[in-house]
């Protein structure tokens, strides 16, 4: 029986584990050093391309109380403070669009593979070919290695470091007047604002990215705001009436990786810790996922070698990260003129669903099998 090292205990970690214990027989130990007994209440986005793989783990089995199925995006004018229009996921056949607790989704896959054996609250602090080597000082051996433990993991090559994308995102939950299963995108000066839906009980997650100057003392993704009105070194726009000054808000200066990179010899990385990318097309948890199922499918047909990984994800992820970066530039137009042409593209888009799968297909209807 093959021996399966993973670190980290998130997304991609966990929905890898979840593959091979579903359908293989491997021993598979899964090391985290934070604790997942602390929530994240963070929302998560799930697309179709990502939930058909899902679906394949028994996620259609998942409480639909703790999540909804978004029925389109709205997009708004933050100068004018009106919807220029809204995309409707009508036309979604395969697969529905959701949104829910990150930590939900993280319990869930825990609890329906019985993964709570598996994992082990350890901190790793180097890997050597097939060798773990932990804070403690011990060292574990196995057959493969796979890093998954996001865009800051310290098991890479030097030369594969995050740099600062000149982006933060400023991230809570509220609880609205009413639940309305759509996304709400409002694009302003230098900033977007994302809001939906993460329950069927008026549980919102917002996120807020501003393109601001790299603050020193915050080089984390726990960073608390507080006393907004008082801070000088943030600026939160008025939008739908939200009172931000009530809500815990937390900071994630937003970094990318410097270069692709899926591994080498015995260690295969994915997720962030593969691509961490400027997140404007929601699209970090999918890719996470799709990651999961590539390596899962090699590893079941004994293909073991990262450069292959790499040779089937590469023009994928190249694809959305070049997609992501276009968005947040036009998101965050300043001059009218560019304004003007970008919403009256919108709109012509919004208003037909042939133009409305043209502009998703490539996300949502990718075939996650292929080359497999």
């Amino acid at each position: 029986m093959k021996k399966i090292g993973i670190i980290g205990a998130g997304v991609s970690g966990l929905t890898l584990a979840c593959l091979l214990k579903k359908n293989t027989n491997f021993d598979i130990s899964i090391f985290e050093k934070d604790d997942l007994k602390i929530k994240n209440i963070n929302g998560i986005q799930i697309s179709p391309n990502a939930l058909r793989i899902l679906n394949e783990l028994n996620f259609d089995s998942f409480d639909q109380e703790k999540l909804c199925k978004i029925t389109g995006i709205s997009f708004y004018d933050h100068y004018s403070n009106l919807r220029i229009a809204r995309m409707n996921f009508g036309y979604l056949s395969g697969g529905s669009y959701v949104t829910l607790n990150r930590s939900d989704l993280i319990n869930f896959l825990i609890n329906k593979f019985l993964l709570k054996d598996n994992i082990i609250e350890k901190e790793v602090v180097k890997i050597h070919e097939k060798s773990i080597f932990f804070k403690d000082k011990k060292k574990q051996d196995f057959d493969i290695l796979v890093i998954a433990d996001g865009i800051f993991s310290n098991l890479r090559y030097k030369k594969i470091q995050p740099v600062y994308s000149g982006y933060s995102a400023f991230r809570g939950v509220f609880i609205d007047k009413k639940q309305i299963n759509d996304i709400s995108l409002w694009m302003g000066k230098n900033f977007h604002f994302v809001k939906y839906p993460i329950n069927q009980n008026r549980k919102y997650s917002f996120t807020l990215v501003k393109k601001i100057a790299y603050i020193d003392d915050i080089s984390n993704y726990d960073y608390e705001i507080k006393y907004l009105k008082k801070n000088n070194k943030f600026y939160f726009p008025n939008l739908n009436n939200i009172a931000f000054d009530d809500l815990n808000i937390k900071m994630w200066p937003i970094y990318k990786l410097n270069k692709i990179y899926y591994g080498d010899k015995y260690a295969f990385f994915i997720g962030d810790s593969a691509h961490g990318f400027i997140p404007s097309r929601a699209q970090g948890a999918a890719q996470a996922i799709e990651d999961s199922y590539t390596l899962f499918k090699l590893i079941t047909k004994n293909d073991i070698l990262p450069a292959r990984l790499y040779q089937i994800r590469k023009n994928r992820i190249r694809k959305i990260i070049r997609k992501s970066e276009n968005n947040i530039i036009v998101f965050h137009f300043n001059f009218l003129i560019f304004r003007k042409i970008r919403n009256f593209f919108i709109k012509i888009i919004c208003s037909s669903e042939y133009l409305v799968k043209l502009f998703n297909s490539f996300i949502f209807d990718y075939n996650y099998k292929k080359n497999l």
